[in-house]
């Protein structure tokens, strides 16, 4: 193994310890604290809508040169746009949305007896730390932040090259700064 991956193993390896401690305090979090972190975010989100989209024509006019040159499909430009058909204002009503559904930490699926005081029970819970891989669309990261963080689960924002202006604009509004 040769230094530099030895290297980031090592920075891994601290990022995940970071993470699972951060996950059992969010996992800890009472419903009405993780419903507050979501009206947070929406707000944030909706104070800070000019300057995400300012952000995110940046990102636009990046990527629409690194379609002239051939690096970057044309329909990825599409998915960065967060003022094309509403999609900034739809970003917003599903973090409202996720905050209205139930809580789906300490819920009962499955129950039985198994013997005299013994009973056996599945229980919803939170898993810890959610690694997500997906297409850069700056909208997917606040709504799996808010359904990560509906759920007692953290998520670290990751950073994405082709959201270099919108991702940082997007992550200084989800859950890691409000906790």
């Amino acid at each position: 193994m040769n230094g530099s991956s030895q290297h980031t193993s090592n920075k891994e390896k601290v990022i995940a310890a970071q993470a699972k401690k951060a996950s059992l305090i969010l996992g800890a979090l009472s419903l009405s604290e993780r419903n507050a972190a979501l009206q947070q975010i929406h707000s944030l989100l909706s104070s800070r809508k000019d300057e995400i989209l300012a952000a995110n024509m940046l990102d636009m006019t990046e990527a629409e040169e690194l379609v002239k040159q051939g690096k970057l499909q044309g329909s990825m430009v599409k998915r960065l746009d967060l003022a094309r058909g509403g999609k900034f204002e739809s970003m917003l009503q599903g973090v409202l949305d996720i905050m209205e559904l139930p809580d789906p930490l300490g819920r009962v699926t499955y129950a039985t007896k198994m013997d005299t005081g013994l009973d056996l029970k599945r229980i919803c819970c939170a898993l810890g730390v959610l690694l997500v891989i997906f297409e850069a669309r700056p909208e997917v990261v606040v709504n799996i932040t808010a359904l990560a963080l509906k759920s007692g689960i953290l998520f670290p924002s990751p950073p994405f090259p082709s959201l270099v202006s919108t991702g940082p604009s997007t992550a200084n509004c989800d859950g890691r700064y409000l906790l």
